[in-house]
């Protein structure tokens, strides 16, 4: 078995190059040809309408209305565009409509299937539109940048899906003309084709199925040129088109001939090696900065040692969740070893950064060093109190799994200890909760605070009745959510209040300990209270010796390298950087990975000696936040939602996110049990009390 498979792998990469080399080569004549062929076709069948529709009527010599209309007109220009590959996309989406809702079937289904496939893989290079392409995507002309991103995205959904499409009228081309004409079935065949049905079922099989597509297409392809299926001309050039398409372009990712290449190349044993001598990347953090880069690294020639002080990556944005008793740590949360048992140039260590020697070049993890050549730091951020650190006690920040799962005791306690407790006055203080920043975080655990105390536990004490909890959202800003458009932050609070969420507007927190917090000049009693206001970077400045800005974080230049320490760079929470458009770039995590892929691309550069990337534009696809059950707001661009539409999106979005199979099948069916029965399955209290309460 250790012999077989590296045959096996090289085997499979040595398929997988032909295969890819054989589609960048015929790829583009087909598509061409596709066009062409579709193109005279549309083109001949509308000037043979027009020409019934001008027809004499009744042999009275009456002359029909004249089809030398608006519309007829555009059906004669549209093929000629179609052939000539401009606007290619939009023109085969309006022939395909027009095919399947005004020809009504009349329009044979390998037409269909190929103008399909049209709109999802477009012309090609041998166009109008390829012609054209380049220089509108990189003009000022804005809406042509985003209507090729656009493109970009159909043609990455699209494709595996209408290849699996492509697959599926080939086996039924091949199947129901021999089906109909089997003995009992029907008229004989024509003469020329004599095969078995079983065998067409078998090859059939094979093509929805996705095994060995390549050689079974051209098998067939060679059939239909040369049998006597009963199909016309233009359908049997149109079938062998499709036949050559799915040769060129493999079955695609929705089959089993990608399954058995993935896990082909997956099967790797321990005497795997890589070159000791190969330069070493050395990258700091697992977040999702770290991670990124460490992925898109996973070609380069050179080693890479990933650090972290925890074994897991953590996916940050629904770690609220976790705090309150929504999901369990390890829903979120993915150990750092499987996210890279596959990638073999990846040494995964787990330890804690004490500093950087930039001038010996090394990373000091304790009395240990570690030499690099090249360094990303990734490290993150921490809370901040605002040189308060001593709230930190009483008022626990949310950046760890130990964090969340320390807030979910906490939260859960208070509601145990307000059982037992026999003051009103000291029962109203356990049961209510004061959350401080009105950001997304903050926002998301007093919406999740209140639901869980007035949705999740009814019917369980006997002394209290959770649904008077006060939840309490200090914000110092004029609104909650400001980095939001102001009408989202509008619709955010009056979601918290229809939660019974007191918001607090414009105002300071002054003091905090285990017995309440002070606002402003107003004392009140709580015994929870939760910070989400601010954040720090990591010490990654003080390592290098370089300045930080006012949040500590490392000052980077356009490529995200250290100005004067050369081969270092900083991503994400750890680096300021002014690459959105000359402003600020935001402690997200999209923000993060699109900088850890950067880093990635300007060090994978400098190894094959080749130009470094353009410098670093962060592109903003939106901005998310929850409140509660089907009350949520979305900044996608121009775009604003807010409400139950807004929900679902957020869910959709955070579970296709998710690292891993697992997680994501275990977060839907989570999220699904509790919005079906408002219960929560994570109500655990774990670790000793803490010693403040």
């Amino acid at each position: 078995m250790s012999v077989a498979v590296p045959i096996l792998r090289q085997a499979a990469d040595g398929a997988a190059r032909l295969g890819s080399a054989g589609e960048r080569l015929s790829t583009p004549w087909l598509l061409l040809g596709s066009r062409l062929w579709l193109g005279q076709i549309v083109l001949a069948r509308q000037a043979m309408a027009m020409m019934v529709a001008a027809a004499p009527f009744g042999g009275h010599g009456v002359t029909g209305v004249s089809s030398w209309t608006i519309e007829s007109g555009f059906w004669l220009i549209a093929p000629l565009c179609l052939m000539t590959g401009f606007m290619t996309r939009p023109i085969a989406l309006a022939l395909l409509l027009r095919s399947v809702l005004v020809a009504r079937g009349m329009t044979a289904m390998p037409t269909v299937v190929l103008l399909i496939w049209l709109v999802a893989a477009g012309p090609g290079p041998f166009s109008l539109d390829g012609l054209l392409g380049y220089g509108l995507a990189h003009s000022a002309f804005g809406p042509a940048q985003r209507i090729g991103q656009l493109y970009r995205v159909l043609t990455r959904m699209l494709r595996p899906v209408v290849l699996l499409g492509l697959r599926f009228e080939a086996a039924a081309l091949l199947i129901v003309p021999v089906a109909a004409t089997a003995p009992g079935l029907g008229h004989p065949m024509e003469s020329g084709i004599a095969p078995s049905l079983g065998w067409h079922v078998v090859v059939a099989a094979l093509l929805v199925l996705g095994i060995a597509a390549r050689p079974v297409a051209l098998l067939l392809g060679a059939m239909v040129s040369s049998s006597g299926l009963a199909m016309t001309m233009d359908d049997r050039l149109t079938v062998i088109l499709i036949l050559l398409t799915i040769a060129s372009c493999g079955a695609g990712l929705l089959s089993v001939d990608r399954l058995i290449l993935g896990w082909v190349r997956g099967r790797r044993d321990d005497r795997d090696r890589v070159e000791t001598n190969l330069p070493h990347v050395v990258v700091v953090g697992g977040g999702f900065a770290g991670i990124a880069a460490t992925r898109r690294l996973r070609k380069a020639r050179c080693r890479i040692t990933l650090i972290d002080r925890r074994n897991h990556h953590l996916f940050q944005p629904l770690l609220y969740q976790v705090a309150t008793a929504a999901l369990s740590p390890a829903d979120i949360a993915t150990p750092i070893r499987s996210l890279f048992r596959h990638q073999a140039n990846v040494r995964v260590c787990l330890g804690e950064v004490t500093g950087v020697d930039a001038a010996a070049r090394e990373i000091l993890l304790g009395t240990v060093r570690v030499r690099f050549d090249y360094l990303v730091l990734a490290t993150g951020a921490r809370h901040s109190y605002f040189g308060h650190d001593v709230w930190a006690r009483c008022a626990p920040g949310l950046k760890s799994v130990e964090d969340a799962t320390a807030i979910r005791s906490r939260l859960l306690r208070a509601f145990e200890e307000a059982e037992n407790a026999v003051d009103e006055a000291e029962r109203t203080a356990w049961l209510t909760f004061v959350i401080v920043g009105g950001g997304p975080t903050g926002v998301e655990l007093a919406g999740a605070i209140a639901e869980l105390a007035r949705h999740g536990m009814e019917r369980e004490y006997r002394t209290i009745d959770p649904t008077t909890a006060q939840v309490i959202l200090v914000q110092s800003a004029s609104r909650i959510l400001p980095t939001f458009n102001p009408v989202l932050s509008t619709a955010a609070e009056r979601s918290l209040r229809q939660l019974d969420v007191d918001v607090r507007l414009k105002s300071r927190v002054s003091e905090i300990d285990a017995f309440g917090v002070t606002i402003g000049d107003q004392r009140l009693p709580a015994r929870t209270a939760l910070w989400a206001a601010g954040v720090t970077a990591s010490p990654a400045a003080q390592w290098l010796g370089c300045p930080g800005d006012d949040a500590g974080r490392v000052i980077v230049g356009q490529d995200l390298s250290v100005e004067g320490l050369h081969g270092i760079y900083a991503v994400g929470d750890t680096a300021a950087c002014q690459g959105w458009h000359g402003n600020p770039v935001p402690g997200l995590a999209p923000a993060a990975k699109q900088a850890g892929r950067y880093v990635a691309r300007v060090i994978d550069a400098a190894l094959e000696k080749r130009r470094p990337p353009p410098p670093f534009r962060y592109h903003h696809a939106g901005s998310l936040a929850t409140i509660g059950r089907e009350a949520a707001v979305a900044e996608l661009g121009p775009v604003r939602l807010w409400g139950a539409l807004a929900w679902w999106f957020w869910g959709a979005a955070h579970v296709t996110l998710l690292v891993g199979g697992r997680n994501k099948a275990t977060v839907i069916l989570d999220w699904l049990w509790a919005y079906l029965t408002y219960r929560q399955s994570t109500r655990l209290i774990t670790g000793d009390p803490p010693s403040a309460i």
